[in-house]
């Protein structure tokens, strides 16, 4: 089996727990040009998110961390820290996944180029963690229709879809702890003004991460020989808004967040984390899950 783990079973796991496992999937040693389907567009609506999560994860851990010393709360410090180590993992990773691509001819350093630019933008620390909120509540939204879909990646070749399904389950894991903080550390701002803070910078942040990831597209099929015109875009539109309409199903969830009242934990998701757990452990039990990578 393709990757490694030290992660446990617990028959007393709680749905609000954040479980840090330890898994290595070994992408970089099943590198697969096309591995979702078979299809150009589905694979790069994965792989061109994977270019944003090693220097995005490790901003989010950065922009938690600053304030981490500074809560009252130490329950949700506490949860910094397990929120921390699943993003660390994360991390390590994503990066394995990016080298897999920069192995089959991808230009990966090109394709960061612009995410790191978009990252280092925001400098007040404030400004930061509600950039954090926002990439939080787009990655939860992801990860929510993955869970709630699992049949979408039936198709993909193994080890990716193992990965994209743990990421998904620890991304909701988590999901509540960003915006916890931030209502934390600003328990003096009037809500209003919590709010403009929280929509701006997800405003901010949308509409230049979608053109990077729109640019990067172009840059990935051009490695493919495939030429980006009508034709292609056209695809694309069906792929994202239509069948099997990765981004349709996203849109109602991301658009929750412009509400004055959002709270992501105003969702009940303690059935899709049980459900995703138990995918996890079916997929890869903790004895199989140990073998070594290969």
């Amino acid at each position: 089996m393709a990757g490694s783990s030290s992660f446990t079973q617990h028959a007393a796991e709680d749905e609000a727990d954040i479980i840090p496992r330890d898994i290595r999937f070994g992408i970089l040693g099943n590198a697969t040009r096309h591995w979702y389907d078979g299809d150009i567009i589905k694979t790069v609506m994965a792989d061109g998110l994977s270019i944003f999560l090693p220097e995005g994860e490790r901003y989010f851990i950065r922009s938690l961390k600053h304030y981490a010393s500074k809560l009252t709360d130490r329950e949700l410090a506490a949860e910094i820290n397990g929120y921390a180590v699943q993003e660390a993992f994360h991390t390590r990773e994503h990066e394995d996944y990016n080298k897999a691509m920069a192995s089959l001819g991808y230009d990966v350093e090109e394709m960061e180029k612009p995410v790191r630019f978009a990252l280092g933008v925001a400098k007040n620390p404030l400004h930061r963690l509600a950039v954090t909120c926002a990439i939080e509540h787009l990655t939860a939204t992801l990860s929510t229709v993955t869970l709630r879909r699992p049949d979408l990646l039936e198709s993909a070749a193994a080890p990716y879809r193992r990965l994209w399904m743990w990421h998904a389950l620890e991304e909701i894991e988590h999901k509540a702890v960003a915006l916890d903080v931030l209502k934390a550390v600003t328990p003096d701002l009037p809500g209003w003004k919590r709010y403009l803070l929280r929509v701006s910078a997800m405003n901010a942040t949308v509409i230049p991460f979608l053109l990077i990831f729109l640019r990067n597209t172009r840059l990935y099929a051009r490695t493919d020989g495939v030429k980006t015109g009508v034709r292609f875009w056209l695809r694309f539109i069906w792929v994202v808004f239509f069948a099997p309409g990765f981004w349709r199903r996203c849109m109602p969830l991301v658009l929750k967040y412009y509400l004055p009242g959002f709270d992501p934990k105003n969702s009940d998701d303690a059935e899709l984390v049980r459900k995703g757990r138990a995918w996890l452990y079916q997929e890869m039990p903790p004895a199989a899950a140990a073998a070594p990578a290969g």
